[in-house]
């Protein structure tokens, strides 16, 4: 090919993008998740997960060395926390979404929530912690998340890693 053979396609695609296109910048959380799979009624949540114990999720193409990695990541080392007690199934969407969009804004990589164990709950169903856990599945920029240790607060806290 010549120095100076431009290539057809090439040329095509550059005049249909615009500058915008090729910054590096990170893509909006906002964006990115999609509030439309998310729903307030706690029946649609119990199918994403009713998951009561030890929860553990990787998302497909994680490596299992990341969930490994954070399982066995210090809760105390965790700084960037959140804590869901009390809260309602639809106030904890909100929260968790500010949460998750702020601290995947300012490259944070591990988060803890506290959603607690849901021993004071209606009927005992710990209908925060299972909100939680289907938000996580749910989430585009979760690589993975487990329930902490039990002396650090064993099903009541989940430790979540990030995409970076």
């Amino acid at each position: 090919m010549k120095k100076d053979k431009r290539i057809k396609e090439l040329d095509a695609w550059l005049e249909n993008n615009s500058d915008d296109d090729f910054l590096t910048s990170k893509p909006s959380i906002r964006h990115e998740i999609e509030q439309g799979n998310f729903d307030y009624d706690f029946e649609k949540i119990l199918m994403i997960d009713n998951n009561h114990g030890v929860f553990e999720f990787k998302r497909n193409g994680v490596q299992d060395y990341v969930l490994n990695k954070l399982k066995k990541t210090n809760e105390s080392s965790i700084i960037n926390t959140v804590d869901l007690h009390g809260e309602t199934v639809k106030d904890a969407f909100r929260i968790l979404d500010n949460f998750f969009a702020d601290s995947y804004k300012n490259n944070i990589e591990y988060i803890k929530i506290i959603c607690g164990k849901g021993i004071n709950s209606k009927d005992k169903i710990p209908k925060i912690k299972i909100t939680t856990q289907a938000y996580i599945k749910g989430s585009p920029i979760v690589n993975a998340a487990c329930t902490s240790k039990d002396r650090e607060g064993g099903v009541g806290v989940i430790k979540v890693k990030l995409k970076n």
